[in-house]
């Protein structure tokens, strides 16, 4: 039997009509697809990709949810990859096409990072497939350059405390910070003492976006998990 291939599929940062059309050719095309999906303090289950995958009117019984715990502690969402990549390498092997969603791009704080491994391991074809980064969908939505020329930007999963991120924002023109969430009790008092110029944006792309670059409103969210926030010196 001829072994099937294994994608990565980048979703983009929320906006269904941002997916490229590569990645929407794959996934019409692909036999099961996965997507991650998160469990809130209510036992909620919620995702961000299951909302642009039902937008694209893709097959529905081809969708397997994987539900990833928004833990700091990996050990289990570890497991919960390594899980993942045996059921992708499995399928595979049976000849069918998978296809692992992840919403921004695919190579960019992403699951399918945690999968390479084991599928080269496996000795399978895989394929990562781009897409929009959140902080890009965020420069657009700012009306404001990510960077310019000899610009240096830098991407910040996290950031340890304000005297760091003073540091970053004298070294680079433009820093990014990704988990905003981590730093909501200090922020905003942040880059109002510092006087720096900003985009704030939540849930970009969907139909809970909220964007401000004004200190008096980024004051008053409560800024969730789904936020960035870009920082220009």
């Amino acid at each position: 039997m001829e072994k099937g291939s294994i994608y990565g599929v980048a979703l983009g940062p929320g906006d269904p009509e941002l997916i490229t059309l590569k990645a929407l050719k794959c996934l019409q095309r692909v036999d099961v697809i996965f997507y991650p999906t998160t469990l809130n303090s209510k036992g909620q289950k919620s995702s961000m990709a299951m909302r642009v995958l039902k937008y694209l009117e893709l097959d529905e019984a081809k969708l397997r949810p994987v539900e990833v715990a928004m833990k700091y502690d990996r050990t289990e969402v570890n497991r919960t990859y390594h899980h993942l990549a045996n059921e992708c390498i499995t399928l595979c092997k049976q000849g069918k096409n998978v296809a692992v969603v992840s919403e921004g791009d695919i190579s960019f704080y992403s699951t399918f990072a945690y999968l390479i491994d084991d599928i080269k391991q496996a000795q399978l074809n895989y394929e990562m497939i781009p897409g929009v980064p959140a902080f890009i969908l965020g420069g657009s939505l700012g009306k404001l350059p990510v960077c310019t020329q000899n610009d240096k930007v830098l991407v910040l999963p996290q950031v340890d405390d304000e005297a760091a991120l003073a540091r970053y924002t004298q070294e680079n023109e433009t820093v990014v910070l990704m988990k905003v969430s981590k730093v909501k009790k200090w922020i905003a008092s942040f880059i109002e003492a510092q006087q720096l110029s900003f985009f704030y944006g939540e849930y970009m792309g969907t139909d809970k976006e909220f964007t401000c670059n004004s200190i008096a409103l980024l004051k008053e969210r409560r800024i969730p998990y789904f936020s960035i926030i870009i920082i220009k010196r």
